[in-house]
């Protein structure tokens, strides 16, 4: 026979339980959230940081901003050819590209992309490694990037 004495104990224990769950619940919940709120401002912070490369696309007397910037990963005295208009053009394409492919890469090291999707993605990129302007956007922009995505795409570079 059960008294009151173990009612009110199995209630407390129950009670207990269920609210421990609760907080364990709203615990994995919030921190989903933060982990989404981290990720959208990410991805605002690379929206807004593709819209600066553009901006040298759109506004080509920027590109010398681009070229300082790439002065800085050389020795001092290097001297860097020169690219023509269509060539400066090009090169912003495909550091936009570039860095297209970084957050392709990311999504999938997240595993939020597929292995099927990614080596469609790779694919894509081991074509452009060839290309000699990405291959120089590759050398500029060291250390600027993800460095697994810049070691993966030296591994391109180098055919594996």
């Amino acid at each position: 026979m059960v008294d009151s004495t173990d009612l009110i104990v199995i209630t407390s224990v129950a009670q207990t339980v269920v609210i421990t769950l609760t907080l364990v619940v709203f615990i994995f919940q919030f921190r989903s959230q933060e982990k989404s709120i981290r990720e959208s401002s990410y991805q605002n912070v690379m929206g807004r940081y593709n819209d600066f490369v553009r901006m040298l696309i759109d506004k080509p007397e920027l590109t010398r901003l681009r070229s300082f910037t790439e002065s800085l990963n050389l020795p001092p005295g290097t001297n860097v050819e020169k690219l023509s208009s269509e060539d400066e053009v090009v090169y912003t394409y495909l550091l936009l590209g570039y860095g297209l492919f970084e957050e392709v890469f990311l999504l999938y090291k997240k595993k939020w992309i597929d292995k099927y999707t990614w080596d469609q993605w790779s694919a894509f990129l081991e074509r452009m490694c060839k290309h000699p302007l990405f291959v120089r956007v590759h050398r500029f922009s060291s250390g600027t990037f993800d460095k697994q995505f810049e070691d993966y795409v030296s591994k391109l570079m180098k055919g594996k």
